[in-house]
């Protein structure tokens, strides 16, 4: 008799164990339902936001590209002649571009840490570079200001390749299909390659020209005094 209320007890508890587990098995799966619903919900909207920052962004990365093509080529002539108004002097005939990602608008936090941080941080690159070329000015020969243009040019052609495989990345991040080049047309990194290639060459010309040229306070210089 006593044997029969002890088996009927524990298949009592047995009983309410089972229902315990199922109803906080109920519970973790309601749980998990809607997590899964809100990550899915907010794995669209970053894929959605993404896409659209990468649109946006990419048209200003390729537009900010195209300005520094515009100053790799300035080289402070107009027709053939020295742009100053009094045909003296070479100045720039084109303006300084500029980048300012955060007016843009768009949810940057979508963005992998890395990408975001090059976006941004263009601004300043753009800011830096603007500051060593103003220094150049200050100690550059008129009237051809030449060490001005050599920095300028070729500190924009490289910014603009910078720029231009930023833009590349943020459309490979997203699956945004690279425009094809069609064949003959013009080719802007390339011609930003060129650009550099050529300004090292004038340089490397320049300073062979200069160490040629014997020093007047060398020692195998003749002293003025003596002739």
């Amino acid at each position: 008799m006593d044997r029969g209320i002890n088996m009927a007890c524990d298949w009592s508890f047995l009983s309410s164990v089972i229902s315990a587990a199922s109803g906080l098995g109920g519970v973790w799966l309601g749980g998990f339902l809607t997590w899964k619903r809100e990550a899915d919900r907010e794995s669209g909207r970053i894929k959605k936001e993404s896409s659209y920052l990468a649109i946006l962004v990419t048209a200003h990365l390729e537009r900010f590209a195209n300005d520094c093509v515009h100053v790799a080529f300035d080289d402070g002539s107009a027709y053939g002649r020295p742009a100053s108004k009094d045909g003296q002097y070479y100045v720039p005939t084109v303006k300084t571009p500029t980048f300012d990602p955060l007016s843009f608008g768009v949810d940057w936090k979508v963005l992998p840490s890395d990408l975001m941080y090059e976006i941004l941080d263009l601004r300043y690159k753009n800011e830096q570079l603007i500051n060593e070329i103003d220094a150049k000015w200050e100690f550059a020969d008129p009237p051809e200001y030449t060490d001005f243009f050599w920095a300028r040019q070729y500190g924009y052609a490289e910014l603009g390749l910078d720029v231009a495989k930023i833009a590349q990345r943020l459309r490979e991040h997203v699956g945004i299909t690279t425009p094809v080049k069609k064949e003959g047309q013009w080719d802007r990194d390339e011609a930003l390659r060129e650009m550099m290639t050529r300004i090292s060459e004038e340089r490397r010309a320049w300073e062979e020209r200069c160490a040629a040229v014997p020093s007047p306070f060398s020692n195998n210089a003749e002293d003025p005094k003596e002739s």
